[in-house]
């Protein structure tokens, strides 16, 4: 890509990252590359993977193994306290069911970070692609973990001393982490459909008791909205002055955050690569334009 200054920034949503992986993988297929990627949560999980080059991956972990005995359900979440089986997920996979290429990943050029909130703050944090590379798997691994702990259903992740939640708590669409980073221009890979305005999210009295040690998240939780809300005019405006490029389910997303039916994943995942390259004459036209 001739631009330097250009981001590739990944929301989150769960499982509704099914779509983000069929973006990526026309993205690879039609090489497109970025000089720098910011991912939360789902979307720091399919951007690291986009990093080493590994295609078809992201559709193994959102999809293949969802159903997965090991994968997520209700007995984690009594067991430990998060209904992702967060281990399996972040070692076992990686390191043993369906290698990560680490070497390639720590040897790219690309600029890569992962958002995460801490707790004793609710503010965002910036995890770096160096920093992986200087501490290891281990140490990528908790980071990945951390950027995708979503309050409630899932404990928080200690990092050097500090707990983290997931990134999308604080920092959903990172696009103004991006432009402090000097990207002039970004494309976006958004996981709801175009007009989605997030509501005000209602926390009952468990979700309240979950939070009650955690007073700064639960702030920024009953918060978010209004974030995300603003961010989402400023990538519109962004967009209309042919500064951003957004990527986004054209066709009714009916996937939900912990889905688990693979049909509907699958489906999901192949929208996602359908749909992007049906524009891509159009992305490749923009691109050509800003560099």
């Amino acid at each position: 890509m001739k631009n330097k200054n250009i981001g590739l920034i990944l929301e989150g949503g769960g499982m509704r990252g099914a779509y983000t992986a069929g973006v990526i993988a026309a993205f690879i297929d039609e090489n497109i590359k970025f000089p720098y990627v910011i991912g939360v949560s789902a979307g720091a999980n399919n951007g690291a993977d986009y990093v080493s080059k590994q295609k078809e991956r992201n559709k193994r972990v959102f999809v293949d193994y969802v159903s997965h005995k090991d994968y997520s359900g209700i007995k984690y979440l009594v067991k430990d306290k998060s209904f992702f089986n967060m281990n399996f997920l972040f070692e076992t996979l990686p390191d043993k069911l369906d290698p990560f290429d680490y070497e390639t990943f720590f040897n790219s050029e690309t600029i890569f970070k992962v958002c995460a909130t801490e707790v004793s703050t609710g503010k965002p944090v910036y995890f770096e692609k160096r920093q992986f590379k200087e501490r290891g798997k281990k140490f990528m691994a908790k980071v990945l973990k951390a950027s995708s702990s979503l309050p409630i259903i899932s404990p928080p992740v200690e990092i050097d001393g500090r707990l983290y939640f997931d990134g999308g708590v604080s920092d959903s669409i990172p696009i103004d982490k991006s432009l402090e980073d000097g990207n002039a221009y970004n494309v976006l890979i958004l996981t709801r459909n175009e007009g989605y305005v997030k509501e005000k999210q209602r926390l009952g009295a468990y979700s309240r008791h979950c939070l009650s040690k955690y007073p700064r998240i639960y702030d920024a939780i009953k918060d978010r909205h209004i974030r995300y809300n603003v961010t989402l005019e400023k990538i519109e405006t962004f967009k209309k002055e042919g500064f951003a490029y957004i990527f986004r389910p054209i066709d009714k997303i009916k996937v939900n955050r912990i889905e688990k039916d693979t049909v509907k994943l699958n489906e999901l995942y192949e929208q996602g690569y359908r749909e992007t390259i049906e524009q891509m004459d159009d992305f490749k036209k923009w691109l050509d334009n800003i560099s």
